[in-house]
């Protein structure tokens, strides 16, 4: 995708920004030469700043989000414009961060201070997700991907005997420009409007797996570019009023998300497999897959909160929402060789889900040192989307079927309603300690779930001390018991399939062999019942005026005690220590260090035709795994500034970041050696970072600034270095490689301040 600038909404902008500025400009011609230091003093700063900044290097990574992706030069332009009204509380600020890059922003806000104020903002941010992805597609970006002519299909990658050579570069990245505006108003004492708006453009392309099959066995797939054009607006009014004792506040807001693409068509590079129908088995078929669809979204609310003492506060919230998707379905199969006997149920889905939310929240001061709060939470997700049949075909792959097939499925409308009640008690015990005591109790009822409900409840206690003017630390524990109804997987999944179909599957002597969508001892650990167990403490140390060391560390231990399989356990902590360091009034230093460790524990098995209950000692195709997943992460920084004079100052900053993922796996005793599980190799990701600014007072209000960056990334990811176009039997790979890069980046720029 090319970025672009979008001249027009600039052009905008740029336009208020100007008028903005001439509004004011007449009123800082301040009456006398002498009196300019003094008034300068009373006013906020105002900079523009521009210059050339040049890389050293194409990289993505380097450039992500930043702009910065391209080799070669490019303008450095900032603008950052205050005025205030000598006689008046008018103001006008304009603001623009990074005008030379694809990263950039400008706003505009004006008004009068207790009266109005109005703002008008622009930016766009660039998404890049690979400049090193291959495709053998010769039209990437389009909605409808075709072959090379020529093309060889295969049963597998090993037989396209063309693919290796059609393999070519492709960017994928994505651009989103953003339009927003805003009004206040004060229309009369204690009562105040605003209204906010937003416009967002979206375009470009991401990944997506496009899959042409319909059993365990036959699909084919490969990573493809998904075309972005996405449009998002949102809307939303707000009426407040405030008084010393009541504040309330009702609004509206509104979202409409539209797609300018319905669907992805892709050219089908494989040849026969096994189960695939007459009408795509051996002959040129395509891939179709639905884009994300227009939907909307309307919310109206109302809070407010009441002072009914000094030490007394009711506070609350009501809110009611609805979402709906209302997009034509796309046709059961775009291979018009399938064979399709029963059309679509519904034209389409008619999605809607109502939400409603409510809080309450009462703190008080029920005695000189104690202080209690109490909170209510309601939310409900009411899905009313119709349901229906549906008599899909698997991957484009397949004749339809009929009524009592394994593909009738009835689609399942999700919904909850969930509460929850939380109480704190803090107690000042003396001036030195405090004590925190809470308790919260969460319970939610769920629909077309594993579980009909769960409940939680949660025990926290802090304790807060200073042990002197220099020093002061805290200490917290939670406690959280997670309880489920019987889990039953296969509860939702019978539910989607038909009545016959169900009993066709379902045998009494081995009920396990009937239907299930995952391993039927396998709790989803969202879903299953959970321990955990939290803590964090931290300590503040400051010896002297001119030093200060902060140091924290949390630990949390998740158990899954309950699940067969699945996640067993998921266990992590964090710790770090912040210092900083004023050598002088012109030299200040700061350093951190910080780690955290965060792994889980899983158990599965592996298994092949039928599934019987655990056994103690494994038989053939039945074996017990454990993985273990660890990841690390360590990083430490280092800085300094100085600035001796008024006339010049410069400084640094020094990063480094190492992080490692492992995937260890433990296959049970007694496994024959050939069928022994493998670990996977580490990931692994290294950062170093150097930052060099300075500045230097050419003049009265002119400074020159230079900054340099040194950036060098290094990581290792199995799943691309060792992944090539054909490495994959049934899926084409990218060629895409782990991202490595040296990166160098000096800015020059002149900065006038007025």
């Amino acid at each position: 995708m090319s970025t672009k600038f979008e001249p027009r909404l600039t052009r905008t902008v740029l336009a208020v920004s100007i008028a903005a500025i001439g509004m004011t400009a007449q009123g800082h011609a301040w009456a006398a030469d002498g009196d300019a230091d003094v008034a300068r003093l009373m006013r906020p700063d105002s900079e523009i700043e521009a210059g050339v900044g040049y890389v050293t290097r194409d990289s993505f990574k380097f450039g992500d989000y930043k702009g910065l992706q391209r080799e070669g030069a490019h303008l450095i332009g900032n603008v950052s414009v205050v005025r205030r009204g000598e006689d008046n509380p008018g103001y006008v600020e304009v603001q623009g961060r990074n005008l030379g890059l694809d990263a950039r922003s400008l706003s505009v806000q004006a008004g009068q201070q207790g009266n109005y104020g109005v703002r008008l903002e622009y930016d766009q941010i660039p998404k890049l997700w690979s400049d090193s992805y291959q495709t053998p597609f010769v039209n990437p970006g389009s909605t409808s991907l075709t072959l090379p002519a020529g093309w060889v299909r295969g049963a597998n990658t090993a037989g396209m005997t063309a693919l290796n050579a059609s393999m070519h570069s492709f960017h994928v990245d994505t651009q989103r420009n953003t339009l927003s505006f805003g009004l206040t108003k004060q229309v009369v004492e204690g009562w105040d409007v605003e209204v906010r708006g937003k416009h967002e453009k979206k375009e470009g392309n991401r990944f997506i797996g496009a899959v042409i099959g319909n059993s365990g066995g036959n699909p084919r797939a490969a990573i493809l570019p998904e075309p972005v054009d996405y449009t998002t607006d949102e809307f939303e009014a707000l009426l407040r009023y405030t008084s010393k004792k009541l504040q309330l506040q009702f609004g509206y807001f509104g979202s409409f998300f539209q797609d300018a693409n319905n669907s992805l068509v892709w050219s089908n590079p494989y040849s026969d497999a096994a189960t695939w129908g007459a009408g795509v088995a051996g002959k040129i078929s395509r891939g179709h897959v639905g884009l994300p669809p227009d939907n909307q979204m309307h919310q109206i609310s109302a809070s407010g909160g009441y002072n009914f003492t000094k030490d007394t506060r009711l506070s609350g919230s009501l809110s009611y929402g609805r979402m709906t998707q209302n997009d034509a379905f796309l046709p059961y199969t775009v291979n018009t060789g399938l064979t399709v006997t029963t059309p679509l149920p519904r034209s389409s889905l008619d999605g809607k889900v109502n939400t409603t939310h409510a809080d309450l929240k009462l703190s008080s001061k029920l005695m000189p040192k104690l202080n209690l709060t109490a909170a209510y939470r309601y939310d409900d997700r009411d899905n009313r989307t119709p349901q229906a049949q549906y008599l899909y075909i698997g991957g484009d792959s397949q004749n339809q079927q009929g009524v009592n097939s394994a593909n009738a499925r009835t689609n399942l409308p999700v919904g909850s309603t969930r509460q929850q009640i939380d109480a704190e008690a803090d107690y000042h015990w003396t001036a030195s300690t405090r004590f925190k005591l809470g308790y919260g109790y969460d319970w939610a009822k769920k629909t077309f779930e594993a579980i009909t409900d769960e409940r939680e409840s949660t025990y926290k206690a802090e304790v807060h001390q200073h042990f002197s003017d220099a020093v002061s630390g805290g200490l917290g524990y939670a406690y959280s018991d997670r309880s489920t109804s019987a889990y039953n997987a296969s509860a939702p999944f019978i539910a989607t399939y038909s009545a016959g179909y169900v009993a066709s599957q379902l045998n009494a002597a081995q009920p396990l062999n009937g239907l299930w969508d995952n391993l039927p001892a396998q709790k989803k650990f969202f879903l299953a019942p959970r321990v955990r167990d939290k803590v964090r403490a931290f300590l503040n140390v400051a010896p002297t005026e001119r030093i200060d060391l902060q140091f924290a560390v949390d630990y949390k231990d998740d158990s899954y005690k309950e699940s067969q399989y699945g996640l067993q356990k998921a266990r992590g902590w964090a710790a770090s220590i912040d210092a900083g360091f004023n050598a002088s009034d012109a030299l200040t230093t700061h350093a951190f260090l910080s780690a955290d460790n965060y792994g889980t524990l899983q158990r599965s098995l592996q298994f092949q035709n039928s599934i019987t209950p655990a056994k103690s000692t494994p038989t053939t195709g039945q074996y017990d795994y454990t993985y273990d997943i660890n990841d690390r992460t360590y990083a430490a920084g280092f800085g300094f500034r100085y600035r001796p004079l008024r006339k010049y100052e410069f400084g640094a900053d020094l990063t480094h970041v190492a992080s490692t993922g492992e995937i260890r796996v433990t296959t049970m005793s007694g496994i024959p050696a050939g069928s022994q599980a493998l670990p996977m190799p580490d990931l692994s990701t290294r950062l170093a970072r150097l930052d060099l600014f300075g500045s230097y007072e050419l003049k009265k209000d002119v400074k020159l600034r230079v900054k340099y960056i040194y950036e060098r990334y290094r990581s290792t990811d199995w799943a691309y270095d060792q992944v090539t176009a054909n490495t994959m039997a049934n899926v084409i790979g990218t060629n895409q490689l782990s991202t490595n890069y040296n990166v160098q980046y000096l800015g020059v720029s002149v900065a006038y301040q007025f």
